[in-house]
């Protein structure tokens, strides 16, 4: 199957430009550029962010570049959704991909009934329920512990769909809202090991957000609560499947 390829990148960062343009030109994967949005730039109040929830249930002070990566990844989406490719392959500019990454896609794609959403990138492993077998020794899985990091991702048009109409407002980091998809109705696996990471050598946009002491404990309830949705609906979705084998 086909897929179209983005690349999420700062007007700025041209550097990190090259460094991911060099790899997929290698591979032949020719990609558009999404111009990332700066978070910097953005004007207070934020529209489409959820700051009062943001602060009780992630525990942290608002970090406008954290806000500005959401919206670069709700941007590719819309952008996906108006061409009529049926997957969309999401970068950052500061991936890493392996030198077989376009026959782990392609193989991927064979188990594109069994996901909405392929995870491919990830700073954790976890624990992953066993659907397929890829070459390389990599699993396709449903993975019941969090994943992240969305430095790579392949998506499809219904769950892009999804993400675009339910991931707003913001009131989550872009990684972990990703990793609720159970929440907007699509399924969600991954691949591992996970064959893309991100470039250690180049320093992160992002800072750390200061923590708010206040709503720690809430925070960290809401986190736990999470855990047990994401476990139960992984789990689900892997008894489903294997009702219909």
């Amino acid at each position: 199957m086909s897929y179209a390829t983005y690349v999420i990148n700062l007007a700025q960062a041209s550097e990190r430009l090259t460094y991911i343009k060099t790899q997929l030109d290698q591979q032949n994967i020719s990609f558009e550029r999404i111009d990332a949005v700066l978070g910097d730039l953005l004007t207070e109040p934020i529209p489409d962010y959820n700051e009062k929830n943001f602060h009780q249930l992630f525990g942290k002070q608002t970090n406008k570049r954290v806000v500005g990566c959401y919206f670069s990844h709700i941007k590719a989406f819309r952008t996906f959704l108006k061409s009529e490719e049926p997957y969309a392959l999401i970068l950052e500019d500061d991936a890493t991909i392996p030198a077989d990454f376009t026959k782990i896609l392609d193989e991927a794609m064979t188990y594109s009934k069994q996901w909405d959403l392929l995870r491919l990138s990830s700073f954790r492993e976890g624990k992953f329920l066993v659907f397929g077998d890829l070459s390389g020794n990599r699993k396709i899985s449903y993975n019941t512990q969090i994943v992240k990091n969305t430095a790579a991702y392949l998506i499809n048009r219904k769950a892009a769909e999804c993400c675009v109409q339910k991931m707003l407002p913001m009131f989550l980091p872009y990684d972990i809202a990703l990793d609720r998809e159970w929440n907007y109705g699509f399924k969600a696996a991954c691949i591992h090991p996970f064959p893309v990471t991100q470039r250690k050598e180049i320093e992160s946009q992002i800072p750390r957000g200061t923590k708010i002491k206040k709503y720690r404990f809430l925070a960290k309830m809401y986190n736990i609560y999470t855990h047990i949705q994401r476990r139960r609906a992984r789990k689900t979705y892997f008894k489903q499947l294997q009702q219909i084998k």
